[in-house]
């Protein structure tokens, strides 16, 4: 016959148990608010993000962590609600997508602090990606050249602004340069070190092509015990137009002869040809949702024959400022304003990818202001 349990034991028992429950449900409201703030302020406030290529050298670096700003220009208002949170376009450890594009919200920007300005560093979706909903490209830093309502052409690798030179940064402009050395000695580590240098192409024997700063060239050009030449290189006008919006032969552009060309502005009407019809298609079929066809030389948009179009968006021209190697609006054409997420406002945290443990870091570009 066993024994009655103690009434104390029991009380303890009861206690324990009923501590542990008021824990977890503690812990599990606690757990579940802080997953509520930070969805919300990765919406509405901020994000980071990671760079993985060398698109925006000197300014923002592989291996920088971004703080991206969303509320500077008006937050975008999440366009495909059927997405996993946290999660960067793939499911964790699969090749599954994160998101459904069943419900697609129109557009909507909330007020901002500031509008876009010339040199802005935008933080956007990539238009180049197709058959993916707005939200759920891939994300770019690019730089903000050309606003909507300017005209913008490219000569000879110089930037014109509604006819006015834009003065790049020679600190922070990238071109690539053929480097030639006065032996056949390869440039060594020191060397390259010395002068910022991060990659040589060997062309031929003593010449070598380079990615540098017109100012990091004036300095080479000091060394005369070393460099024989250093000269900026450049397309010939008309070659390779086909990689180059918008990709017709009716516009021989290349990188460094582009335009010129008068970005769109919202509820500007412009007239349209035959002739001007390859840089408005994308924009009239693809951005702005319409049918367009062109049949008996005749235009026709929605099935009505027409001569005019009105945006109803505006449209930016972004650039790389490693302008050799580059994937910017000289490839792709214009930007749409539903395509701009925010504002890359500082590094947060920075490693050198070709390094390892703490000597990766690199602890000067921590907190790097970028605006």
């Amino acid at each position: 016959m066993k024994k009655p349990q103690n009434k104390k034991n029991i009380k303890k028992s009861s206690k324990k148990i009923s501590f542990f429950k008021g824990s977890f449900k503690d812990w599990s409201k606690a757990i579940i608010i802080a997953l509520v703030v930070l969805l919300f302020v990765r919406i509405f406030i901020t994000r980071a993000l990671t760079v993985s290529d060398s698109r925006m050298e000197k300014t923002v670096l592989a291996g920088d962590y971004l703080y991206i700003n969303k509320l500077k220009y008006g937050v975008r208002i999440p366009i495909t609600p059927l997405s996993i949170p946290f999660t960067d376009l793939t499911i964790p450890f699969t090749h599954a997508p994160s998101y459904l594009d069943w419900i697609q919200i129109p557009y909507l920007r909330l007020p901002g602090f500031s509008d876009i300005r010339r040199n802005d560093l935008l933080v956007v979706n990539n238009p180049f990606e197709q058959d993916k909903p707005i939200d759920c490209k891939i994300t770019l830093v690019k730089r903000c050249i050309a606003l909507p309502g300017d005209t913008l052409q490219i000569f000879d690798k110089k930037i014109f602004i509604n006819n006015q030179i834009h003065q790049d940064d020679s600190n922070t402009v990238v071109f690539r340069y053929r480097f030639v050395t006065k032996d056949r000695k390869i440039p060594d580590k020191n060397f390259l070190e010395k002068y910022g240098i991060s990659n040589t192409f060997n062309i031929s024997e003593r010449v070598y092509d380079i990615n540098i700063t017109p100012a990091q060239s004036d300095k080479l050009l000091e060394d005369t015990n070393i460099v024989h030449d250093v000269r900026l290189m450049r397309l010939e006008k008309e070659i390779l137009s086909h990689l180059f919006f918008p990709s017709n032969n009716k516009y021989n552009w290349n990188a460094d002869y582009f335009g010129p060309l008068a970005i769109p502005k919202k509820e500007t009407t412009v007239k349209i040809t035959l002739q001007n019809i390859p840089l408005y298609r994308k924009i009239i079929e693809t951005y702005e949702n319409n049918k367009l066809e062109i049949e008996n030389n005749k235009i026709f948009i929605n099935d009505a024959e027409t001569d005019r179009y009105t945006f109803k968006q505006n449209y930016y021209f972004v650039i790389d400022d490693n302008r050799d190697e580059a994937r910017d609006s000289r490839y792709w054409g214009f930007l749409p304003e539903d395509h701009i997420i925010g504002s890359a406002s500082f590094v947060w945290f920075s490693i050198d990818l070709n390094k390892s443990g703490l000597s990766s870091i690199r602890w000067s570009r921590i907190f790097k202001n970028l605006n």
